[in-house]
């Protein structure tokens, strides 16, 4: 940006009103000066009212041409890139399962993630233990029915290693005070499920979202889909929040 070129315009413009004012304030007190006339000495004011005016929009022109641009309807005076955090990231989250509907689930997470740059990374293990209560479907199958509730299947932990895919990333002002860093993931990998009746393999999918405290400590919330095939109940979905720690 050619600031000083923008400097040099405002201060003709300046100077030039200023003189302008003078000219117009001295003929109104002396009808003659030195063999100025009035209409001569209105006609000076006029005549650097004018040129000031010009001044104006050509340093409005060199504002729009060299100064801040509008972005999104937001005027920005300048851009930083984003401060990508540490490569390694230590993770522990706690998952709720509420989709099925023999029981709900409640999970312990624990994750190794190691960030190539800051569009890729490796999850290199999600490993999630699952605690269950049964709903009071399980329950009635088992006073009407006679129904053991050992017999429905239910997971006992998750294994997972995944591929994250940077969607965006940037920062955001939190509470008009604080400036954090956030980035979103998309997920998706390879997956072992152990429920009490086996093991099935599948694939893990989903979408994580994470705000750095600093650079080292942050927030994550995040939704995965850990689809078993081959079993009758192949949809694991779990809402997750927790935190990481980078090194």
């Amino acid at each position: 940006m050619n600031w000083t070129r923008l400097s040099t315009r405002a201060c003709l413009l300046e100077g030039l009103t200023l003189l302008a004012g003078v000219v117009s304030l001295v003929s109104f007190s002396y009808r003659k000066q030195d063999g100025l006339p009035l209409t001569n000495a209105f006609c000076l004011a006029f005549f650097l009212s004018l040129f000031s005016t010009y001044a104006w929009s050509a340093s409005s022109e060199l504002e729009q041409r060299f100064g801040p641009k509008p972005l999104d309807g937001v005027y920005v005076e300048a851009l930083q890139t984003y401060s990508n955090p540490r490569n390694s990231h230590f993770g522990f989250d706690f998952g709720v399962w509420p989709l099925n509907p023999y029981y709900n689930g409640f999970s312990l997470d624990a994750n190794y993630t190691y960030y190539f740059n800051k569009d890729r990374g490796w999850e290199i293990f999600n490993m999630s233990y699952l605690y269950t209560v049964d709903t009071g479907l399980t329950t009635e199958l088992a006073d009407s029915y006679k129904v053991d509730p050992k017999t429905i299947e239910r997971v006992n932990f998750i294994l997972s290693s995944n591929y994250l895919l940077t969607l965006a990333y940037g920062k955001f002002i939190f509470f008009q005070d604080n400036i954090r860093y956030f980035r979103s993931n998309l997920i998706i990998g390879p997956a072992l499920i152990a429920t009490n009746q086996g093991t099935d393999f599948g694939v893990c999918f989903g979408w994580g979202f994470e705000t750095f405290v600093n650079d080292r400590i942050s927030w994550k919330l995040g939704i995965r889909d850990n689809y078993a095939i081959g079993n009758n109940h192949p949809n694991n979905l779990a809402f997750t929040v927790g935190t990481s720690y980078g090194f």
